[in-house]
């Protein structure tokens, strides 16, 4: 057994029947133990052999159900397989095209879109369906076209050759942690791929970043670090990957219905309710799911009394956001804004009491916004830094992915191998201030260029954004590069005046060192953002939109 973290086995075997998971939805919720996750693992295992699945064959697993995800990785585990995770609402068909998986476990819908598009045409042998319903999903998982729920036997075209003996799947197996593994990146073999991740293409082509074991130790290590999980927590799971980690960092992981296709339009109701009923200590969700949750509190005048811990992740938290979770919480609780990215998760850490410092009083020479020190065992450089100190972020250490899949290219332009370990550049501008900070300026593709000077967009953005009646602002450029006209798009609160918040942006640019710059202020009533957090702008559309609302000026 491959699973990644050191005393998992520890952590079954001696709580079998402590919770795992609780999966939410419309008001009910169905509980998973540990006992019962390893047996379903175990299942599953068994039944994934059966259809053909070996050591090695990369498995793209799509389904919206907590359970099934967590368990279907665990299960690919045991036989040696690659879980590959993919945003269904992503290129999937040139991700499939990089990774060239073999197996496919999906459900119904998203076979639909395998069959009509074509994702994988030419590399899946193995697909399967989960299928909802009360049974175990050992018992549902089927091939395409079979009509019950009998074994799902080897499907056509799989490898007809004689198979390999069936896998030991009795619980030692299962549960034997790899303290025998090595470790060292230089390795491969004594560290075999574990998962693939794609990243959600909000700046570009999603890539596969590849987590080695070792990787998936050291984010479970930097999450513990964070979380300090204690026995009673509950962790409330607002973004449906994190499930995966719940049962490697302890604590009973609750995951309410947020809407996997728009995170931003879940009903708030979905994720407070499951926060009350099931007493949940922890929450890590991204700013646009914690928008929600904030907002409904306030308007009903309502608390999270048993919350002690908020992880925000995914875009920067915003002092406004921070101020509105700290008056739904107890005074001592902690809300904390975390850095990090798919191919190095998590880098940093920044509580909002240090980020409302930061933000009134920074260091000189320092602007943007604060993401705290670098996590123990994480170690942060500003590459190709100008006089300022302003360069791109770079991140080594065991969080971090040692190589995107099948992308050398990629490879070539963001990875080199230092004392540390593999080094990652983040594409993110920032520095570092003389207490190890990191500070973040935005990202590098979306630097605003105009004749004779260049803008990075987090500075501005951060301090307009603290504008009365103003809910986000956008920093982007209109017009060709180089001579770009700086336009600061801005989504105003629904319930406040246009006219007066336009007013409080203008009255902020005037007091920004470089807020004589930004040459027009546009309202816009709803950003674009990624498919992922909903927390991401995309600027280019936005700077689009910006350039033909600005067509006239910019001749």
């Amino acid at each position: 057994m491959t699973l990644p973290v050191p005393g998992f086995a520890a952590h079954l075997a001696d709580r079998p029947e402590d919770i795992a998971l609780v999966r939410c939805r419309r008001g009910t919720s169905r509980t998973t133990t540990r006992g019962e996750l390893v047996r379903d693992a175990h299942a599953l295992a068994e039944r994934l052999h059966e259809a053909g699945v070996r050591p090695g064959h990369k498995a793209v697993v799509m389904t919206r159900d907590a359970h099934d995800l967590t368990a279907l990785a665990y299960a690919l585990g045991v036989l040696g397989a690659v879980p590959v995770l993919i945003e269904p609402r992503a290129e999937v068909g040139r991700c499939l095209e990089d990774v060239a998986p073999d197996v496919f476990i999906g459900e119904p819908l998203a076979h639909l879109g395998r069959r009509v598009l074509g994702w994988g045409r030419t590399h899946v042998r193995v697909p399967l369906v989960t299928r909802a319903a009360p049974r175990a999903l050992g018992e549902r998982l089927t091939v395409p076209g079979q009509r019950n729920g009998g074994p799902a036997g080897r499907p056509g075209g799989a490898d007809p050759s004689d198979p390999p003996p069936p896998p030991d799947l009795s619980p030692p197996s299962l549960l034997s942690p790899p303290e025998a593994l090595s470790l060292r990146p230089e390795d491969p073999e004594g560290d075999p791929l574990a998962m693939i991740a794609f990243t959600s293409g909000s700046t570009g082509r999603p890539k596969g970043a590849e987590y080695r074991h070792s990787t998936l130790a050291g984010q479970i290590a930097a999450l513990r670090t964070l979380l300090d999980p204690r026995p009673e927590d509950v962790l409330l799971a607002g973004f449906l990957p994190i499930a995966l980690l719940g049962p490697l960092l302890g604590p009973a992981t609750v995951v309410p219905a947020v809407n996997p296709l728009a995170p931003a339009r879940t009903r708030p109701e979905e994720i407070l309710g499951p926060i009350l009923r099931h007493r949940v200590t922890t929450v890590l969700a991204s700013p646009a799911v914690l928008g929600l949750l904030a907002g409904h509190c306030a308007r009903h005048r309502l608390t999270l009394p048993t919350v002690r811990q908020i992880l925000s992740f995914g875009a920067p938290l915003r002092t406004g956001l921070a101020d509105a979770l700290r008056a739904a919480v107890p005074a001592e609780a902690e809300v904390l804004s975390v850095y990090g990215a798919t191919e190095c998760l998590p880098v940093s850490a920044c509580d909002d009491h240090a980020l409302r410092a930061a933000r009134a009083e920074p260091p000189a020479g320092q602007a943007g916004t604060c993401l705290g020190r670098p996590l123990p065992g994480v170690h942060a450089r500003i590459l190709d830094a100008d006089a300022t100190g302003l360069g791109e972020i770079a991140v080594a250490g065991p969080t971090v992915s040692p190589a995107y899949h099948a992308r050398p290219e990629a490879d070539a332009a963001t990875k080199s191998v230092t004392d540390h370990g593999v080094l990652h550049r983040t594409g993110d501008l920032g520095r570092l201030d003389e207490e190890g900070r990191l500070w973040f300026l935005g990202r590098k593709a979306h630097l605003v260029t105009g004749t004779g000077f260049t803008l990075p967009t987090e500075d501005i953005e951060a301090a307009a954004d603290t504008a009365p009646g103003v809910r986000r602002t956008a920093l982007v450029g209109a017009g060709p590069a180089v001579c770009q006209l700086p336009v600061l798009c801005v989504e105003v609160e629904p319930s406040a005046s246009r006219p007066e918040a336009l007013a409080a942006v203008r009255n902020v640019l005037a007091e920004h060192p470089e807020g004589h710059r930004v040459g027009a202020v546009l309202p816009h009533r709803r950003f674009p953002v990624d498919p992922r957090h909903n927390s991401k702008i995309d600027r280019m559309r936005l700077a689009g939109w910006a350039t033909r609302r600005l067509r006239g000026r910019l001749r």
